[in-house]
């Protein structure tokens, strides 16, 4: 796992470093433009015209230092200053001495007619309120400037100015960058959208804070990576069906057999044991021929003991796929909710129905998940959509720490939340918007925490892999015709390279 961190919580490990650990400002910002200029070198050429606009903080003098070592060793650059004199940093006082003394062009004004590069460097990670002029018209100069001629490329300092380094929102307006050279560790802004889309092709680079750092001021997020997924569940050679969960998936309602399917066969492919599916009698014999291996169970001849006894027998429970909103459908999950006391998933119209029925929120224990998209947060919630999307993190770590349950908050950029620890998810792409793709996701939850994954880490793991099954199948069918049976095609493939 990754860190990931908000511009305040940079900020702190970058003063420790700083005051604690004792290494130089002006250290840390010639090797961040170091580290930018490494990157830069390997993608334009010495012919090619490069303009560093740069603020008066402290991003902008690490913009004068990539322009001054670019041109150093032989590239074209010039520098312009968009900060006055009597704002700038000691640091980029520091650095437009150094850059003058080794003679660096410096414009007078923002003039990119026979630029082919523009290194953004006006505003960093500490920027929380809307750009005000003249600073808007600069970022609309350089936007515009770069519209539609590919030949042309925006590198931001760090993160893309005008963006909130917390929650990807643009402040009023932001740059449009193809890279984006970030310090440290991945900014939360960068990963959520739009700001995702804004940073273009990202870069994390190590430039020397200290480990202790991180340690001793310990951010709320963090990412995974594939080498993650080696930390699944062990699987034995000397073991049986029992051994890896028996997964309860109540699904489907008459005419939506798709939801129960997608869910149990999700939590086989994600490798549960046993998966029994408890559906209206409409679904039995479609899921029968469609999912043999599973047990299929139906309401319309469920006594109170049989229900209890199949409840009892889960490792895992899955509420929700398509199973409507209809009264006597709450009335079943209202019977449910009570009888369950292992890791329970509530997704789709089970959410729905808890948003209808708050007095459920009494029978959820701990080791609750809920999946809800951004239209089920915003019932839950009573929050509009654009709010929740605005500060996702915020809302999903609120909510959680609210109900003392786990919080996947679906969208273009999911996170995940126990109330205290944010996961941000990068994977996924916009093919996995096709029905059925939640119920896939909801079937892999269940299988890891029926195998015994605590409920965090069984949900933040199962969204990034669920991600990574998007993107294999992205790569193997296309994301434009993508639907969820290739999803699942896709989980088998991410899962074998883990073998």
């Amino acid at each position: 796992m990754k860190a990931v961190v908000t511009g305040s919580e940079m900020k702190t490990i970058d003063t420790y470093t700083i005051q604690e650990i004792g290494i130089p400002s002006l250290v840390l910002m010639e090797r961040a433009a170091l580290s930018m200029a490494e990157h830069m070198k390997a993608v334009i050429g010495k012919e090619d015209p490069v303009l560093c606009v740069c603020g008066a903080g402290n991003n902008g003098g690490d913009g004068v230092a990539v322009a001054r070592i670019l041109f150093s060793q032989g590239y074209k650059t010039a520098i312009y200053m968009a900060g006055p004199p009597e704002k700038w940093t000691e640091e980029t006082k520091k650095q437009i001495q150094i850059a003058r003394n080794t003679g660096v062009p410096e414009y007078n004004e923002l003039d990119l007619k026979h630029i082919r590069i523009v290194v953004d460097g006006l505003f960093g990670i500490g920027l929380s309120k809307n750009v005000r002029p003249p600073y808007d018209r600069m970022i609309d100069k350089i936007n515009v400037w770069k519209k539609n001629h590919e030949q042309r490329k925006i590198w931001s300092v760090d993160i893309p100015s005008g963006l909130s380094s917390d929650t990807g929102q643009v402040l009023g307006c932001a740059v449009k960058a193809d890279y984006t050279v970030t310090f440290g560790y991945m900014k939360c802004g960068m990963i959520l959208y739009p700001g995702r889309e804004l940073a273009g092709t990202c870069f994390v680079k190590d430039i020397g804070f200290s480990s202790a750092a991180l340690e001793k001021n310990r951010p709320e997020g963090f990412l995974c990576n594939l080498q993650d997924l080696n930390d699944l569940p062990e699987r034995r050679s000397d073991s049986n069906k029992g051994d890896y969960g028996k997964i309860l998936v109540v699904a489907g309602s008459k005419n939506m057999s798709g939801a129960a399917y997608f869910s149990g066969y999700a939590a086989y492919a994600a490798g549960a044991g046993l998966v029994r599916i408890l559906t209206p009698e409409a679904n039995r014999i479609i899921l029968q021929t469609q999912l043999p291996q599973a047990m299929i169970s139906v309401w319309e001849e469920m006594t109170d003991e049989q229900l209890k006894s199949i409840i009892l027998w889960a490792d895992a429970v899955v509420i929700g796929p398509g199973i409507g909103t209809a009264e006597v459908t709450a009335e079943r999950i209202r019977k449910i909710l009570p009888l369950v006391k292992c890791p329970m998933v509530i997704d789709a119209d089970g959410l729905n129905l808890l948003a209808k029925h708050r007095e459920w929120y009494d029978f959820l224990g701990k080791d609750v998940i809920v999946t809800p998209h951004m239209g089920e947060m915003s019932r839950l919630t009573g929050k509009g959509i654009d709010e929740l999307k605005a500060d996702r993190a915020r809302a999903a770590k609120a909510y959680a720490k609210e109900h003392g349950i786990v919080c996947v908050l679906k969208d273009s950029s999911t996170v995940v939340s126990d109330g205290t620890s944010v996961f941000y998810n990068q994977t996924g792409n916009h093919g996995m918007a096709t029905g059925g793709s939640g119920d896939v996701l909801s079937g892999i939850i269940g299988a890891y925490t029926g195998s015994g994954v605590d409920s965090f880490r069984s949900a933040y793991m199962s969204a990034f892999l669920h991600g990574c099954a998007g993107d294999e199948a992205a790569k193997g069918f296309s994301a434009r015709g993508m639907t969820s049976v290739e999803i699942i095609e896709g989980l088998i493939q991410v899962l074998k390279k883990t073998e």
